[in-house]
């Protein structure tokens, strides 16, 4: 399985030449229209450019994370607290269901910088697997043609 930066057929493309024989998309489906977090989350990851994440928990302690840069990560990026960012989460349903985006920790790839829209998770799905295998039939026969 691959994870992180995957959003389309041409990054899935990509984990698959490396190997992996899946893919998660864990930024791309929490700003999917189906996804019941808050609009305000959705339309932060359709908003946000690349460099609009912050990486947490660097040094420690518990588990690092990557967030949407909101004035909370941007003060936890800079100062965690000695229990890291995991006391943060205490109020995660107030992000996820009520949109207060500085209730808690908006988790969320760089990716969120090609996120252009919500839309449905079956055309996301369907345009992706449409777009990996135009790429995977491009490759097949340009490299077997090299080949020959």
């Amino acid at each position: 399985m691959a994870a992180g930066g995957i959003s389309d057929g041409r990054s899935m493309a990509a984990a698959f030449a490396l190997g992996a024989e899946g893919v998660q998309m864990g930024t791309r489906m929490v700003s999917a229209a189906e996804s019941p977090v808050h609009q305000n989350w959705k339309s932060a990851i359709v908003d946000a450019k690349e460099t609009d994440t912050v990486f947490l928990n660097r040094f420690g302690p518990g588990p690092a994370c990557r967030a949407l840069r909101t004035e909370k990560t941007t003060l936890l990026e800079k100062e965690p607290g000695e229990n890291g960012v995991a006391p943060e989460f205490r109020r995660s349903q107030e992000l996820y269901f009520g949109g207060d985006m500085e209730a808690s920790i908006a988790l969320s790839g760089q990716v969120a910088g090609r996120i252009e829209s919500v839309r449905p998770v079956a055309e996301i799905i369907s345009e992706m697997v449409a777009e990996f295998e135009t790429i995977m039939d491009r490759l097949s026969s340009r490299f077997a043609t090299a080949r020959a």
